[in-house]
């Protein structure tokens, strides 16, 4: 058997909206019937009762209220010299009865000349035993009243009858009655069923149309299309669904790029090693042959042979040393010494003990000055490889002019310290500047020497500068040239038996 959980959302939505509306109307036609029956049993055998709520002449609530207030001021009064006394009972008598008022056997008030005696003997007449007395018929009221405070009397008689006829309410009364009922148990019932049609729409709107989005934009995700948002501007929970799936969208989405950028770079890897490697075997294949088939026939020969492969032969060691230590740094594996150093002084010191050697290849190196120190915690043979990297690269691309490296300090804030390393070679176009910290990008596509360089040097470069928590990232120069910006975090606090010093 079905149950109502195994419906879909929008068949429970319909379902209850539904139950929402049936109740109220069904209570309503419930209650309109029985107000309506009420109506039509109100028949002649009611009407006299009914009738007494309207009498012909005069109020009933306003005679009673002042009966009563006349009992109130003989409980209270000695004589008949009170304002609020004499007021009440002209009250009465315009209302049409007639009074006497006694103080013990002596009266003290009535209505006219003689009419003390008549209202005794009807009071008799209607009600022979003493004691107080309200008769109120279809034909006079008679009334009686003696305080036991203070012995006043008071007699009323008059002709105020409740009129009864045939119908109190006629019967076309009644129908219109009838008729009014049921038009406003209609208009409720229909003001009630429109305004669950109207929910019901509301919640279709506000829940299943989003619901259908999500289910669609996820079946877009399950087929590995992650460029679709998922918006949703509600704070509800379905608001909140919406946001979260967003967050999975975008981390997947980041996932897949990030895992398509590691597949470019392992075939690219492939490619630059069987390319880097392919030219030096070539070369120790082809020298090997020239000794074997004789080619090198004299002594002199035969010595530059076994030279030429024994410098191709280190050529390949260099470069698998350094495709070793680009997977080590890949991997998170390369071990780092870290120390606390005095950027400026070390740059300084390292300049002096190399700059002939630079010179001698064909580059000067230039530290602007810097009076503020800046302490970095650095790994400093990693970092020194980081420097002599970023020379080749200057010495390799000076062109025919001769090599100017100018090494900036700059302060960038109290937490983080700026090096620029500009030169004045023959620069990179700048839609090619973010491909050269890319394993072999070269920026000349024409060389194929692995002598000129691995194309692994600044990718390595960045793996040592993002391992010592900095950015490095690659610039034109203002004139001509390149820039290559290094940002290093400073130390905060340092003692000064732990700065490194040379």
């Amino acid at each position: 058997m079905k149950k109502i959980r195994d419906l879909s959302v929008r068949n429970r939505l319909l379902f209850s909206n539904f139950t929402m509306v049936f109740i109220p109307v069904l209570l309503l036609l419930v209650i309109g019937g029985m107000i309506i029956t009420g109506l039509r049993m109100t028949g002649n055998s009611r009407e006299k009762e009914v009738s007494l709520l309207w009498p012909e002449s005069g109020s009933s609530l306003s005679l009673q209220m002042s009966l009563s207030q006349l009992r109130t001021q003989l409980d209270h009064q000695n004589d008949f010299q009170s304002y609020k006394l004499q007021e009440i009972c002209h009250n009465l008598e315009e209302q049409g009865l007639k009074l006497a008022i006694f103080k013990g056997n002596i009266l003290i008030y009535e209505t006219s000349r003689g009419d003390s005696q008549s209202l005794a003997l009807q009071v008799h007449k209607k009600h022979p035993q003493p004691g107080p007395v309200f008769l109120w018929d279809s034909h006079q009221l008679i009334f009686r009243y003696i305080s036991p405070k203070t012995t006043m009397q008071v007699l009323a008689v008059g002709n105020i009858p409740f009129a009864i006829k045939d119908s109190l309410i006629p019967h076309g009364f009644k129908d219109v009655l009838e008729t009014l009922a049921f038009i406003i148990i209609s208009i409720a019932a229909c003001i009630i069923i429109l305004t669950g049609i109207y929910l019901s729409r509301q919640l279709s709107f506000q829940i299943i149309q989003p619901l259908e989005k999500l289910r669609y934009l996820t079946g877009e995700i399950s087929k590995g299309n992650l460029n679709h948002p998922i918006v949703s501007d509600t704070r509800d929970e379905l608001g909140d669904t919406c946001r979260e799936f967003e967050k999975m969208r975008l981390q997947l989405k980041s996932a897949k790029e990030t895992r398509e950028k590691y597949e470019k770079n392992r075939r690219e890897l492939i490619a630059g090693i069987s390319h880097d490697l392919s030219t030096p075997l070539t070369n120790i294949k082809g020298y090997t042959s020239g000794l074997i088939d004789g080619i090198a026939n004299t002594p002199e020969k035969k010595e530059h042979y076994l030279a030429m492969i024994y410098q191709t032969s280190i050529t390949m060691e260099e470069l698998v040393n350094t495709l070793f230590l680009f997977s080590k740094l890949e991997l998170g594996q390369a071990l780092f010494h870290w120390k606390m150093v005095n950027i400026p002084t070390y740059l300084n010191h390292y300049i002096q003990d190399n700059k002939i050697r630079w010179q001698l290849r064909g580059v000067s190196i230039k530290l602007e000055p810097h009076t503020l120190p800046a302490v970095v915690n650095i790994d400093c043979m990693q970092f020194q490889r980081v420097i002599e990297n970023l020379i080749e690269n200057s010495l390799k691309y000076k062109g025919n002019s001769i090599g100017k490296l100018t090494i900036n300090l700059w302060d960038v804030s109290p937490e983080r310290v700026r090096l620029d390393f500009t030169d004045n070679g023959i620069g990179v176009k700048k839609e090619d500047l973010p491909k050269l910290f890319d394993s072999f990008y070269r920026a000349d596509r024409a060389r194929s020497n692995v002598a000129d360089g691995s194309g692994l040097g600044l990718a390595i470069a960045k793996q040592i500068i993002t391992a010592m928590g900095g950015f490095i990232w690659a610039q034109q120069a203002p004139l001509q040239g390149l820039t290559i910006c290094i940002e290093l975090p400073k130390v905060k606090e340092i003692s000064h038996e732990e700065t490194f010093n040379y």
